[in-house]
């Protein structure tokens, strides 16, 4: 399956809480010889969070590890929704953002338990695609693909990124729109209306 992929990638794999990233890095694993740099099991082995501890890491000492670790392996994939915001356009090669239905999100959140008020923050940034601009920003719309993940399997997710690596698929940006789905079901107010 991978028999045109490089043998020397940088991949990242980022998007909202929910989408499917960690699932997707762990079977892409299974499929292709690569290790994975997981950007919260790092600030959390290193103790990279600013002081005092509001739960925000610090995104240079994360930076400088990720930056010392990117040597190791000829096949990387850099996986977390901070990825964005601790790595440089020139680390990597392609930027997958996974994206995922607001509904089958606010299902996953509540699943983990996460509060009310965190799983509304995270809804409403998937709506209005953070993750997916501040993607584009950092590692400019070349390196960036989009990928909905509602209707796919791990497998089917892997597949599509293995297309993405080996070049056989556009890579495509901005086409998802999930304020216009929530707008049309008449949820735009469930969704982003805080109090």
């Amino acid at each position: 399956m991978d028999s045109n992929i490089s043998n020397s990638f940088r991949l990242v794999i980022t998007g909202n809480p929910g989408v499917g990233k960690h699932t997707a890095a762990f079977e892409l694993r299974k499929i292709l010889d690569l290790a994975i740099i997981d950007i919260n099991e790092l600030a959390a082995k290193h103790h990279a969070f600013l002081v005092p501890p509001k739960g925000e890491i610090d995104s240079k000492k994360i930076a400088t590890i990720i930056e010392s670790r990117l040597g190791e392996s000829q096949r990387t994939v850099i996986v977390g929704h901070l990825a964005p915001y601790v790595l440089k356009r020139e680390w990597i090669d392609l930027a997958v953002v996974l994206r995922r239905s607001p509904y089958a999100i606010t299902t996953t959140l509540e699943n983990r338990k996460y509060s009310t008020k965190k799983i509304k923050e995270n809804v409403a940034s998937e709506i209005l695609g953070i993750t997916f601009y501040d993607s584009v920003q950092c590692f400019g719309n070349e390196k960036v693909a989009e990928l909905d993940t509602t209707q796919s399997t791990p497998v089917e997710i892997c597949e599509n990124i293995i297309s993405l690596l080996n070049a056989k698929t556009t890579r495509k940006v901005g086409v998802v729109d999930w304020l216009s789905l929530v707008y049309e079901k008449g949820d735009v107010g469930r969704f982003l209306e805080y109090s």
